[in-house]
C-alpha cells in the first residue's frame, strides 16, 4: 500500500516542480519586460529634456543623444 501511495505522489510532485519552474521563468520574463518599458519611458523623457534640464542632471546633449538612441534592451 505504501508503494502505491509513493507512486501516485511522485508524478504530482514532479509536475508541481515543473509548474513552479515555469512560473519562475514567467516572473523573470515579466521583470525583464517591465525593465524594458521603464528604459523606453525614461529615454523618451530624456529626449524631451531641454538644455537647462540636462545641465541640472549633469549630462551633455551629446551624452543624451547617445542614451536616447539606444535600443530598449540596451543597458
Amino acid at each position: 500500500m505504501n508503494h502505491t501511495l509513493t507512486s501516485e505522489i511522485a508524478p504530482r510532485a514532479d509536475g508541481l516542480r515543473r509548474l513552479l519552474a515555469w512560473a519562475d521563468r514567467a516572473d523573470q520574463i515579466a521583470r525583464i519586460i517591465e525593465n524594458w518599458k521603464r528604459r523606453q519611458q525614461t529615454r523618451r523623457q530624456l529626449a524631451a529634456a531641454d538644455f537647462h534640464i540636462l545641465q541640472d542632471i549633469g549630462i551633455s546633449e551629446a551624452e543624451r543623444d547617445l542614451e536616447v538612441n539606444k535600443y530598449f534592451w540596451e543597458d
